[in-house]
């Protein structure tokens, strides 16, 4: 089974990013879309609609996804609603321990942006959720009043920002940013409002997934047309 990583009892939901070993990517990467060329020393984008330009669909590995995780049909969602377990086969791919699922997809030498609608558990007994107690992943999670950002076991405090159920994220792999968004307004007329801004030299393929907490759930959106 694969190694467990650490957890913080954080009781929210958690979204994160890792960065993963050459071996685990092995099983992960293949892409569904069509990559475009990578373009270096472009101005980063800072509104929605620029950020839309470098979507990427993105889908759940359901054989990664711990036993207490449910996928939907279509990869695009995942619920945990209690301690209760899917009855699904033993795989060295799946998560044992911590209720955490990635993507199919690994973004490694372009840009990528991509958006999750999530509901959280808001009570204390909601179950933990957490990651980015390494060098190797960052977590952004809503810990009941403010967002934290985790990276190598220290979080940071992102004060008077109020909830909001759609994030999106966006990488440039190569320039080494990953940025965190809140995503406002109606479909048409939606803003972007920078969260958290993190920068790494690191030249390793970056995996996206999710920590779930007790009766939360995340949508992968689509494209917006």
């Amino acid at each position: 089974m694969r190694k467990p990583i650490k957890v913080m009892d954080l009781h929210k939901l958690l979204f994160t990013l890792s960065i993963t070993s050459e071996g685990v990517l092995k099983v992960m990467s293949y892409f569904t879309e069509k990559i475009p060329v990578y373009v270096p020393n472009i101005t980063e984008p800072t509104s929605r609609a620029e950020l839309v330009k470098y979507w990427m669909n993105l889908f759940f590995d359901n054989k990664t996804a711990n036993k207490m995780l449910w996928i939907g049909e279509s990869a695009s969602k995942v619920c945990r609603r209690t301690e209760e377990v899917c009855s699904v086969l033993d795989r060295p791919e799946r998560y044992e321990y911590s209720p955490q699922v990635v993507f199919k997809q690994v973004i490694w030498k372009t840009r990528a942006y991509w958006e999750v609608e999530y509901s959280a558990g808001r009570r204390a007994n909601s179950g933990p959720s957490g990651l980015g107690e390494n060098e190797e992943s960052w977590g952004l999670c809503w810990s009941g009043t403010r967002y934290q950002i985790w990276f190598n076991c220290n979080f940071k405090d992102i004060t008077n920002v109020p909830y909001c159920s759609t994030i999106g994220v966006y990488v440039d792999q190569p320039a080494g940013i990953i940025n965190f968004y809140i995503v406002t307004g109606e479909e048409g007329e939606r803003e972007v409002r920078l969260l958290h801004r993190a920068k790494t030299t690191t030249d390793e393929k970056i995996l996206p997934g999710f920590w779930v907490g007790i009766q939360s759930s995340c949508t992968i959106l689509k494209k917006p047309e």
